[in-house]
């Protein structure tokens, strides 16, 4: 089963560690060990993000210190989850001109923002909130962290129905915008 040219090339699976931060209000996005979702002025181990394609333009976002996923409900309500569910936690990652994140619910639309839930029905419709725009940083804590979560069978199996090469994708997209979260300061 092909899984993709970077599985054939020995490069294992495109997951990447970071620190979601909305820039505006100066928080990162984390997920607490009881599955609280808060922002926090300094990266911490709680923010610290697992963000792994599911396919083309869709991600999971799991906590790496709670294995914990993010997802949202129909309503807009952000939860998390010991457990993976497509619909409630797939988001369509889409990046900015100004290299700015932004992660749509891919089953219900909504928006991902450290804002309210009117924010996150509303925010394509509205203009994007400052609260929704996340600048993936690179992980600049001291404590080890651990080199994989494991990952669930369910996650896998979705990943290899669809190959697409993501590999070079991604590297013509670093050549086109320049973010920081693609290069060291």
């Amino acid at each position: 089963m092909d899984q993709g040219p970077h599985i054939a090339h020995g490069w294992g699976q495109v997951v990447r560690l970071l620190h979601l931060y909305a820039a505006k209000p100066g928080l990162h996005l984390l997920i607490t060990e009881d599955g609280q979702i808060h922002g926090s002025a300094d990266q911490t181990l709680y923010s610290l993000l697992e963000i792994r394609p599911v396919g083309p333009g869709h991600v999971v976002i799991r906590g790496v210190a709670t294995t914990r996923f993010l997802c949202i409900e129909s309503n807009g309500r952000l939860y998390t989850s010991q457990t993976y569910t497509k619909t409630d936690c797939t988001f369509r990652e889409q990046i900015l001109a100004d290299g700015y994140n932004i992660y749509t619910s891919d089953g219900h639309g909504a928006i991902l923002s450290l804002g309210n839930t009117q924010q996150r029905l509303h925010g394509l419709d509205r203009g994007l909130p400052a609260l929704a725009q996340f600048l993936p940083r690179e992980n600049t804590l001291q404590q080890t962290v651990p080199t994989l979560l494991d990952v669930p069978d369910q996650l896998i199996s979705e990943q290899a129905e669809e190959t697409v090469d993501t590999v070079a994708s991604f590297g013509k997209l670093s050549q086109i915008i320049h973010s920081p979260s693609f290069h060291k300061r």
